[in-house]
């Protein structure tokens, strides 16, 4: 079956094509035929890249062959299609090894284009290029082994294509049906780009990208040998369709390194087991450490990847709202200590993020209620996402696929500005500690419940948003509306919305601002809160009066 493949078909005549399509494959698989077919039924011209090379070069492929050999050929072939990439839409069938070709292949995946491959099983290729013993590659010598080791070499990189389509012995219009049906319903996800120089990657954004993760990892990553680091509960869900992902473009998986779920996993601990287990599988600085999960897994393995060998390239995959939303993208890894939260840590960027926004279908709902505490938390950084969130959050705890896509997309985009205007977190205002609003009050609440899972960290980020509301009009920065709209948000969503929500527990005053006084944000040992004055107008601030932050806390229950 296809990928990509809706279950409904779209008429033609409602969708347009305004892409290239480029069929990939190994010989045999039957992209002329097929291309013919598309192209007509698309109404666009078909081209055969083989063809169009003899018209330039006035001889057949087979004497180029075997006048200049397969170099002087692959170069040819690369300057045929790089051109052909700049002309109008069109179906364009390339030869067998095109794709295979560094070269070739970067031309094709930088144009506006959408690639096909046509993969076909053994038996069937054998089948079709009975007859061709003229073609170069099977002059004097046996299909069947010659196949074998095409096929062995190029699958891994025709698993780079867009869409890949299962060819099987069935009538050629069938087959060219699926390709279509495949191609109209085809929607590549959103690609975000965190411009940091040589430090900068993508982060992806759509359903369906653990499956094709090495795919979107081929260009990404310097080699093809990666770690993986998930926790238990990620891994019974996700882990297969990511490795499946991984291995069909050719990575070998050197080790899966699974951790307990829950804040508790951020520990000295679990960071020592992950990182000898990534050491006994004797790693180079190619090999990759692929996080799958959320932001707990996130930040572990990150801090691992940052300090085996002096770093090693590090990809998020991250599998919940919290972690696509936030903590996936900006390179801030770490573990907590006794002392409090992300304290031992290393600004370490990916290399690349594959936000898969199906996984979010497999959150349990408390899970997503608290990934969305930072959803808010960038809409009041950000200001018409705040609007949007009052309007549009309810339907999105829902699950509505729309709106949770929307969230994630709007989240990165915001966090990759602040992210690239102050990387490491040095301008003196403002900056990147903006992206600290609430979690002052929330780091130190998670740190008394002790990271046990009775809080999670989106819960506590939620009070410490509405708390940093109640601050923020008590020093007269926002109008009294503020802190009820922020309260009355969390509550729609389902949020613990103050500190008196948090049943069963009891909380000191006196021990939160101790925590407080040695989060990594304070200057000098004195409180430092991020504040705002309207939703899109947040600071820092320095010198908040220590009575006054205690008098607030007292209001909302705690105890002296």
């Amino acid at each position: 079956m296809s990928r990509n493949l809706a279950q409904q078909e779209s008429p033609l005549h409602e969708i347009s094509v305004p892409r290239t399509i480029v069929l990939v494959g190994m010989p045999g698989a039957g992209k002329t035929s097929i291309g013919k077919r598309l192209a007509a039924r698309l109404r666009v011209p078909f081209l055969d890249a083989d063809s169009e090379i003899e018209a330039a070069a006035g001889i057949p492929i087979t004497e180029i062959f075997s006048r200049y050999g397969e170099a002087h050929f692959r170069d040819g072939e690369r300057r045929v299609i790089t051109r052909l990439m700049g002309q109008g839409p069109m179906v364009l069938a390339t030869g067998g090894g095109a794709f295979a070709d560094a070269g070739t292949r970067a031309a094709i995946k930088a144009a506006p284009v959408t690639t096909v491959w046509l993969r076909c099983s053994m038996p069937v290729l054998l089948r079709r290029v009975a007859g061709r013993e003229h073609r170069p590659l099977f002059l004097n010598n046996d299909p069947a082994e010659v196949l074998s080791r095409l096929a062995q070499a190029r699958h891994p990189i025709f698993a780079e294509a867009d869409i890949v389509i299962d060819c099987v012995d069935e009538q050629p219009e069938t087959t060219t049906r699926r390709v279509e049906l495949a191609v109209l319903n085809h929607r590549p996800p959103a690609r975000l780009p965190v411009p940091l120089g040589r430090r900068g990657y993508d982060v992806l954004v759509g359903p369906g990208l653990l499956g094709r993760a090495g795919a979107h990892l081929a260009d990404a990553l310097p080699g093809r040998r990666v770690a993986i680091v998930s926790d238990e509960a990620v891994a019974a869900l996700h882990l297969p369709t990511l490795r499946a992902g991984l291995e069909e473009a050719g990575f070998a998986i050197a080790l899966e390194c699974l951790v307990p779920p829950g804040e508790g996993a951020k520990s000295m601990a679990q960071y020592q087991r992950v990182v000898e287990a990534i050491l006994a599988a004797r790693p180079d600085r190619r090999m990759a450490v692929v996080a799958l999960g959320g932001g707990v897994v996130g930040d572990l393995a990150g801090f691992a990847a940052a300090t085996i060998l002096r770093g090693l390239p590090f990809v998020q995959c991250p599998t919940t709202l919290l972690a696509q939303v936030d903590s996936s993208v900006g390179g801030k890894t770490g573990i907590n200590t006794a002392q409090g939260k992300n304290l031992l840590g290393a600004f370490h960027q990916p290399r690349a993020v594959l936000a898969d926004t199906a996984t979010l279908a497999t959150l349990p709902p408390r899970e997503l209620r608290a990934g969305w505490a930072e959803v808010a938390k960038h809409g009041l950084l950000q200001g018409a996402l705040w609007e949007w969130c009052e309007v549009h959050g309810p339907a999105a705890i829902a699950g509505d696929p729309a709106a949770l896509t929307h969230a994630v997309l709007e989240s990165c985009k915001l966090k990759s500005s602040v992210v690239v205007a102050d990387e490491f977190e040095e301008a003196p205002d403002g900056g990147r500690a903006l992206l600290n609003l609430g979690h002052t009050f929330g780091h130190a609440l998670e740190a008394e419940c002790g990271y046990d899972g009775t809080l999670l960290h989106g819960e506590a980020v939620g009070i410490g948003l509405g708390l940093a509301a109640m601050l923020s009009a008590r020093l007269g920065q926002c109008s009294q509306e503020w802190p009820g709209r922020v309260l009355s948000h969390l509550e729609s969503v389902g949020l613990p919305a103050r500190i008196p929500d948090l049943t069963g527990k009891t909380f000191s005053a006196a021990t939160l601002i101790a925590r407080m006084r040695a989060d990594k944000k304070a200057r000098d040992g004195a409180l430092r809160f991020v504040l705002f004055r309207q939703a899109g107008a947040a600071h820092t601030a320095d010198g908040v009066p220590e009575a006054l932050v205690e008098t607030l806390l007292r209001e909302e229950g705690c105890t002296p």
